[in-house]
């Protein structure tokens, strides 16, 4: 067999290797790609899980108030409190605001539930969701 056909059967294995590792390679990509597909998929749903339990939480604070009324009551929440600390107010002021209203009902006798807003929370209890 002469050099130059040595030479091409040479070149044509490498050829056909080179194609034998791309394609393995590509198959690995295609593997990789499902894979995080998939893995996009599972957060995707942790997300959404994690929004509707938010979401759910929320409307029970607001004593069941969902859709735009639930957003309402958020955002006029979240403007009072901004107004309040605008004005020079500190979160324990503000909690002192509620805590002076609740004692003065309770001293005055009007403590019941028909006294409180549908939807009022109290911000304060565990942490304070306006801090920065």
């Amino acid at each position: 067999m002469s050099k130059k056909a040595k030479s091409e059967i040479a070149d044509e294995s490498a050829v056909i290797i080179t194609d034998a590792v791309l394609a393995e390679n590509q198959a690995k990509l295609d593997s990789y790609e499902k894979s995080i597909k998939a893995a996009q998929e599972r957060r995707r749903k942790v997300i959404i899980e994690s929004k509707l339990y938010t979401y759910d939480k929320l409307s029970k604070l607001y004593g069941g108030a969902e859709g735009q009324a639930l957003l309402n009551a958020v955002t006029a929440e979240h403007t009072l409190i901004g107004k309040l600390t605008d004005s020079g107010m500190s979160y324990a002021d503000i909690e002192g605001l509620v805590d002076s209203s609740d004692s003065a009902d309770s001293k005055s006798g009007n403590s019941s539930d028909s006294d409180v807003a549908d939807g009022q929370t109290s911000f304060f209890e565990n942490e304070n969701p306006y801090a920065v």
